[in-house]
């Protein structure tokens, strides 16, 4: 575990080496990493927002994820509460999991043509313009049969709590990136990841550093990952 100096946020090399692909699935399919932050008491967000738990070292890491990703993965409910914006020209594509066609109120992430909804099979046509994966009889996404269809090899998931909770239920993630935040805001927001049991196996911590803020950064891998 590596502790910062007072007064220092973390370089670009701790945050590269934090970030880093040490290791894929053997079976050839995609990377999938799941980055998600909490409070030290275990909340998912202060305000309904996860994005005021973060800091500066968190963004980075944020950033960092994103730009050695091919796709985005992130459900409806968070990309309208975060107010997600289209990724960059030269960022991953992201694909929005949504069990509804109706996303008007995030028509705007599909203007630029870095999105691509993601809706079970027999839902309506989407409201907006988008272009369309169906993934999965429904009423939920298949998120196994989305994974194994997107021709990439690292998939980035950024939750909500629900999306995470059913890809890790799944077995679908190998490496789990904590943000540990040093608030305690108590209030009824939930965990970063619920939803049907998982697999309770110890995971392998692969990289961890506190900055000077004492927001710890920690990675986790599956123990099984090679094998996978």
């Amino acid at each position: 575990m590596r502790i910062l100096d007072e007064g220092s946020s973390a370089s670009a090399e701790v945050v590269a080496e934090h970030v880093e692909i040490s290791e894929r699935p053997s079976s050839g399919r995609a990377l999938v990493r799941l980055n998600m932050i909490s409070s030290a008491d275990g909340s998912s967000t202060v305000a309904g927002l996860s994005g005021g738990l973060g800091n500066r070292d968190d963004h980075e890491v944020f950033a960092a994820l994103r730009a050695a990703a091919d796709a985005v993965v992130v459900g409806l409910g968070t990309a309208v509460a975060e107010h997600y914006h289209p990724t960059a020209e030269s960022g991953p594509h992201l694909y929005l999991v949504s069990e509804t066609p109706k996303v008007d109120a995030v028509a705007h992430l599909f203007e630029a043509g870095r999105t691509t909804l993601v809706l079970p099979e027999g839902t309506d046509e989407p409201t907006v313009d988008a272009p369309v994966i169906r993934a999965g009889p429904g009423p939920f996404v298949d998120l196994a049969k989305l994974v194994a269809t997107l021709q990439c090899e690292v998939v980035l998931a950024e939750g909500g709590p629900t999306l995470a909770g059913a890809m890790v239920a799944e077995g679908l993630v190998d490496e789990f990136f904590l943000t540990l935040a040093p608030r305690v805001v108590a209030g009824n927001g939930g965990r970063i990841v619920h939803g049907g049991d998982a697999d309770a196996h110890t995971w392998i911590l692969r990289h961890g550093f506190v900055d000077d803020e004492g927001f710890l950064f920690l990675r986790y891998s599956r123990p099984s990952l090679s094998a996978s």
